[in-house]
């Protein structure tokens, strides 16, 4: 631990020396000149040459200014060179950003071949913080000793120690595996499709399971090279899979679920699913977003919430589903309860014309009033029409009963009332 702390006691006082703050000084008057060039040339707002018969040009016009910015970088070290003989740090943080600007560029050309989604968050979450530790710990070995502090021990257990190194490595792998493992098992299955002609549905599942194949052996040679015996650990794990075997039944249901689900292609996003009401009212609809190895992500229009259905329920429970593989169109129905009085044909023509006006309803096929039953106080009758959101249903339906209230109410026809006649005898009165 005393060899820890000296290392950095160390490294603080050689950034602190004159050499290196002068070296600094230099780079932050450079960085100031390129923001005041950058704001008079205006560059990303300039338009380009090319751009639409290359759109890959237009996607490269944001780096104008980070390109601009190395080459202020540039003259500022050689310039450091020139007048001092010392620029190791200018030329290294210009070499460095460098290998920033080249990380942006992969990342646009990433963009053009693979979901915006998986390049993004491969981006944010591994790309980035790669960077900046590959820089943090290049930076550091420009002015101490670099080995000496990542192999400086923090923990002794008897002979063993446990390393500055071993810790890295834990945490560091641990996060790559998690975050970093997904854009090359997205690109080793987007290699496969190509080579192989998998469909949507097999593309994705490929890319899930390399992905998880990725985590498991990445966790085994980590805590290998930490120093865990590995006949040890398949020991353990052998004894352990019992127990997780029972008390993890449902996730791995799920995830055996999730996968017939991605390779079948039943439920996919973009999907409109009627969902089972657990207070026991009509079915609602909701719009599959996202679906997962062990649940699927569904948003609910009527309160703008995203549910989480395990993937098992799907394999248990009926559902309807508008797939979107011939359409997505969806029947809607309003009932409607007239007096006896009116002439059937009279209100079935006004359902008609009434469902008609409405925007939403499709004209083919058109809106069909029907004559449904006798009941005790009226003729019940339904128009029955089709619109093509089914996440619209029932504010389609509400404006629909609403134009018919008032139409009825114009055309004079009464909407019945339930009515009860009591038959009394005078016999029977006290």
């Amino acid at each position: 631990m005393n060899s820890f702390v000296l290392s950095v006691d160390h490294l603080i006082s050689n950034f602190t020396r004159p050499v290196v703050m002068w070296q600094v000084v230099v780079l932050l008057l450079a960085l100031w000149a390129w923001f005041w060039v950058s704001r008079r040339l205006g560059l990303e707002g300039r338009s380009w040459p090319l751009t639409r018969r290359y759109p890959l040009l237009s996607q490269l016009r944001p780096l104008t200014n980070e390109l601009l910015l190395f080459g202020f970088l540039i003259l500022a070290s050689r310039l450091l060179d020139w007048q001092t003989g010392v620029a190791g740090l200018a030329f290294f943080i210009t070499r460095f950003y460098g290998l920033c600007l080249l990380s942006r560029v992969f990342v646009v050309l990433m963009r053009q071949a693979l979901p915006l989604t998986i390049v993004t968050q491969f981006d944010v979450r591994v790309l980035r913080p790669a960077l900046v530790l590959i820089g943090v710990a290049a930076l550091m070995a420009q002015v101490t000793d670099l080995n000496a502090l990542i192999n400086a021990p923090m923990l002794r257990f008897g002979s063993d120690s446990f390393l500055v190194s071993d810790l890295l490595l834990l945490l560091i792998g641990a996060y790559v595996l998690v975050a970093g493992t997904a854009l090359p098992a997205w690109g080793l299955a987007w290699l496969a499709r190509k080579l192989l002609g998998f469909s949507e549905q097999a593309y994705r599942a490929t890319a899930l399971l390399l992905r998880y194949l990725f985590v498991g052996i990445g966790l085994v040679l980590i805590l290998a090279m930490v120093g865990v015996n590995t006949t040890v650990l398949a020991a353990i794990s052998g004894g352990l899979s019992v127990g997780l075997g029972f008390g993890l039944k449902e996730v791995f249901s799920n995830f055996l679920s999730g996968l017939w689900l991605l390779l079948e292609g039943a439920v996919r996003p973009g999907d409109v699913l009627l969902l089972e009401s657990t207070t026991g009212q009509e079915p609602e609809p909701c719009e599959v977003i996202e679906l997962g190895m062990r649940a699927t992500t569904l948003w609910r229009d009527r309160d703008n919430v995203e549910l989480l259905v395990p993937n098992q329920m799907f394999f248990t429970q009926s559902m309807v589903t508008y797939s979107g593989r011939l359409d997505r169109l969806r029947r809607g129905q309003v009932l409607i309860t007239a007096h006896y009085r009116h002439a059937p044909d009279q209100v079935i023509a006004l359902l008609e014309e009434t469902a008609a006006t409405i925007s939403r309803v499709l004209q083919d096929p058109a809106p069909k009033g029907l004559l449904l039953r006798y009941d005790a106080s009226g003729l019940t009758y339904g128009i029955r029409y089709w619109i093509d959101d089914p996440m619209t249903g029932i504010s389609v339906a509400s404006e629909l009963g609403t134009s018919l209230w008032h139409a009825m109410k114009e055309r004079g026809i009464e909407i019945a009332l339930p009515q009860r006649v009591l038959h009394t005898d005078a016999r029977t009165q006290i």
